[in-house]
């Protein structure tokens, strides 16, 4: 399992990076699977300190996942991150000899989720969103929040160019729904006035 399910992980990041259907659900499955793992190793008792640098990586991993999807609670799992991390290095400065791979494979985990975090939000999500996409060419909703996202770092011109991109899709579906709701957002942008996200209708 230990191999299994960061490999499993790192297969559930390139489906969404790739934008593939169920991603989010295999990757929350992966994280639940690797919860029950961790907590059964603490209870058993069974070489607690790497047991507990098992459970902060999923912590870390679990915020990673909430950071690429743009979820609100963000601040609560990086501090659920940053505790358990804490809990598992005193256990781990205790133990003799130290679990060297659950060391690595946290100090790992929280450097990747570290150097995600310190990328800006829109460039970010155009990575992990529309860069790879096999949906690029029809992802109207990712085009149009991207914009947002754009348009919220100060990066006007992009905005508008990702707002025309998303509207060229919507106008080649003929969804006059979309439409509308993009040259809204398209006014919004020239207005500088877009501060709150709203999504396009279903």
């Amino acid at each position: 399992m230990k191999v299994l399910l960061p490999a499993a992980y790192l297969l559930g990041l390139a489906l969404k990076f790739l934008h593939l259907p169920y991603h989010t659900v295999f990757l929350l499955l992966v994280l639940v699977i690797w919860l029950a793992h961790g907590l059964r190793d603490l209870v058993r008792g069974k070489d607690k300190p790497a047991a507990m640098a098992h459970l902060a990586t999923w912590a870390w991993l679990l915020h990673l996942l909430i950071v690429l999807k743009l979820l609100p609670f963000r601040t609560v799992t990086l501090a659920l991150a940053v505790l358990l991390t804490v809990a598992a290095g005193v256990l781990l400065w205790r133990s003799h000899p130290a679990p060297l791979r659950s060391i690595r494979m946290l100090a790992g985990a929280a450097t990747l989720v570290l150097l995600v975090m310190s990328v800006p939000t829109a460039t970010r999500y155009q990575a992990t969103n529309l860069a790879y996409s096999v949906e690029r060419s029809t992802d109207v909703r990712s085009w149009d929040k991207y914009s947002f996202l754009l348009l919220r770092e100060g990066r006007n011109s992009e905005a508008v160019e990702a707002n025309r991109h998303a509207l060229d899709i919507a106008r080649g579906l003929g969804q006059d729904a979309w439409i509308k709701a993009l040259e809204n957002h398209s006014a919004n942008i020239d207005k500088g006035a877009w501060t709150a996200y709203d999504p396009l209708p279903h």
